[in-house]
């Protein structure tokens, strides 16, 4: 049965067809017309444009090239069918051309250290008008985050303006591409969608830029960042260090001494991108006018363990900048997590609001003092309420220095403090203003590293990251489903991928398919990702942090322009919700075969009920034996709560049956 058409009253295609020619006439027009498709739901998008075409309208021809140029692979297909049909009815299809312009001048904000830059470009249209088109660069995943331009300036005016702003430097065109592309690559890499205007400024992309030139990135870096003094330089190293910037690391480097090649060899355990850093700053600094010695210290979280490192950082004055000359590690040691320095022993108030009037909102917290914008996030952004300037005389913390933060991300806002107090204080300014802008749902207690990890912006909701065990210890991280949310781009490029790597394939109808990917692992077949195509989207699901990120590494190889990162959350239901009566009905064999991908799966995951080893492991001894059926008594209990509902698909026999069933094979 084939799927029904989605259906567009014409009348309200034609009215969509008005304005777009109206607007396309211009560039300021044309990224109208940009805003306008990006309120059009993704997974109808393709069928409005289908629409449009059958108008057969020779003035929306350059319509379609500008969707080609600004969504590329996206919406290709479509729009190549839309200017298909118009070369049918004899119309001519050329190219149009959206820009002509020289080169003037380019200018930057002096900010490079922050992660955080502004570029204003000039380009000479005749006479006596320029366009400047102007991008607001972020150094972390929303990477080119704004972009826009002003037309038929006064050339004038624009000199004007420019005396105006002081802490701005001129770059060459090549300088100016290559900054546009770091942070493009950015987008890239995270798969986030970077600022309309792509069919603009994709002339800066296309620009052949050598991104491994050492010294003369570091000679533009230097000079689009603030002199910083010794104190300040370390700890905006921290800074970039817990966003992986090594292009301004680089820079801090004296290449005399402390090469970029020499600094990876050295200091591997810092540039692992699983690590997390909780904490770094410049603790003493002695010096001279032209050494300085600076001591800091680190927290930082790999593999679920903590670890306080200490360093001693050489610096020297080289034409007008400190660089970092060597750095000595003088300790590495593990925290035992039951210690008072664990940051797990930390515990901060949270309260969990659902947003409803995102406008009213953000004029309640532009009221509030010393608030600022830390990142922006896939879904929102993370705005901080602190006692300090950003100015790097302090370092990266969680907590030391900070009121609360505030963080808005898609539906919901979620504030946290190390106070309770702070937090219902902030509650009272959204309760005294006459727009009711947020509604509470929740407040929590929670770990450091539980908010800490919110804070990253991966996860969709805050209650999601509430099932990691800590309350119920039977079924640990490495039990939770942990479904990562993509848009496609490119359908056929992403059904090739999952192909590659399937080992079950399930039509479950016309609109959905279902993939798991089988691996060879402890000398059995173990379950290791499951993928669940739609239409327009795809689910990437995995059991526990640490295989949702190797999958998502495996599944992304390659494929970033064709993905769009849509956010992560758990699967409450668990691994067996796709269990439809119509499905089970359909694969009579599937249920059996996903208990025992399941019960397989469980068998060799670490849980903390059983202090860190998997039950594989503890049936092997007479300690983790115990631990290993008390466990079970306690999920004999747990099993008649209301939240265990979802595992209902499997009993303890089952679990029981597993082991004994393992260990008469190991037999």
């Amino acid at each position: 049965m084939r799927r029904k058409k989605t259906y567009f009253p014409k009348p309200i295609l034609k009215n969509l067809a008005d304005e777009i020619k109206k607007m396309i006439v211009s560039n300021t027009g044309r990224l109208s017309i940009l805003d306008l498709i990006e309120d059009i739901p993704f997974e109808v998008r393709s069928q409005v444009i289908d629409g449009l075409s059958a108008f057969h309208d020779e003035d929306l021809i350059p319509f379609f090239y500008l969707l080609k140029m600004e969504y590329g692979s996206e919406l290709a297909a479509v729009c190549d069918r839309a200017l298909e049909k118009c070369r049918m009815a004899g119309m001519k299809i050329d190219p149009p051309v959206f820009f002509e312009g020289e080169f003037i001048k380019s200018y930057a904000s002096i900010s490079r250290h922050t992660g955080r830059m502004t570029i204003d470009v000039a380009w000479y249209l005749g006479g006596s008008r320029i366009c400047v088109e102007c991008f607001y660069l972020t150094l972390n995943p929303d990477g080119i985050h704004s972009f826009f331009i002003i037309e038929n300036m006064p050339l004038l005016q624009y000199e004007k303006d420019r005396k105006m702003l002081p802490e701005m430097i001129e770059l060459t065109l090549k300088e100016t591409c290559y900054l546009i592309q770091e942070s493009f690559n950015l987008n890239v890499a995270n798969m986030s969608r970077p600022a309309l205007g792509k069919f603009l400024y994709q002339k800066y992309l296309d620009e052949d830029v050598d991104q491994h030139r050492y010294e003369w990135i570091k000679n533009l870096l230097r000079r689009i960042s603030a002199r910083l003094t010794p104190r300040q330089v370390i700890n905006s190293f921290f800074n970039a260090l817990s966003r992986n910037d090594f292009s301004y690391i680089f820079s801090l480097l004296s290449g005399r001494q402390l090469s970029p090649a020499l600094f990876f060899e050295r200091f591997a355990e810092l540039i692992n991108p699983d690590t997390i850093i909780l904490e770094g700053e410049a603790k003493d600094v002695q010096g001279s006018r032209n050494t300085a010695r600076v001591t800091a210290s680190m927290i930082r979280v790999e593999n679920h363990k903590f670890y306080n490192c200490q360093y001693r950082f050489y610096l020297l004055y080289e034409s007008g900048y400190w660089s970092i000359g060597d750095i000595e590690k003088c300790s590495y040691q593990l925290i035992d997590p039951d210690s008072a320095q664990s940051p797990l022993s930390r515990m901060v108030f949270c309260r969990v609001y659902e947003i409803i009037d995102v406008e009213g909102l953000l004029e309640v917290l532009d009221r509030i003092d010393n608030i600022r914008e830390i990142e922006e996030l896939p879904c929102g952004t993370h705005l901080r309420i602190s006692y300090f300037n950003d100015d790097f005389n302090h370092g990266i913390s969680f907590m030391s220095g900070v009121i609360a933060d505030v963080i808005l991300n898609g539906g919901e806002l979620v504030v946290i403090s190390q106070n309770e107090p702070t937090i219902d204080d902030i509650d009272h300014l959204f309760n005294d203003e006459q727009i009711t802008a947020v509604i509470p749902r929740g407040d929590y207690e929670v770990s450091l590293l539980t908010a800490y990890t919110y804070l990253g912006g991966k996860y969709i909701s805050f209650e999601d990251l509430l099932y990691q065990g800590e309350e119920n210890p039977i079924y640990d991280d490495g039990m939770r489903l942990i479904t990562t949310r993509y848009l496609v781009k490119d359908r056929e490029r992403v059904i090739e991928r999952i192909e590659e790597l399937k080992t079950i394939k399930i039509k479950l109808d016309n609109s959905y398919t279902l993939y798991y990917q089988i691996v060879e692992e402890n000398g059995s077949s173990n379950f290791f990702a499951e993928y669940l195509l739609g239409s327009s989207w795809v689910n990437v699901s995995a059991f526990g942090e640490r295989d949702i990120n190797l999958a998502r590494q495996e599944f992304e190889e390659q494929m970033y322009e064709c993905l769009e990162f849509d956010g992560m959350e758990v699967r409450n239901e668990g691994f067996f919700d796709i269990l439809t009566t119509n499905v089970k009905r359909e694969y009579p064999g599937l249920e059996p075969q996903l208990k025992e991908i399941y019960l397989d799966k469980w068998y060799h995951s670490q849980l903390s009920a059983l202090s860190g080893m998997s039950p594989s492991e503890a049936c092997q001894t007479e300690e983790g034996s115990r631990l290993l059926w008390a466990m079970f008594k306690n999920l004999k209990h747990n099993n008649k709560a209301p939240y265990m509902h979802y595992r209902k698909n499997i009993g303890l026999k089952e679990y029981i049956r597993k082991v004994e069933q393992k260990k008469e094979s190991k037999h």
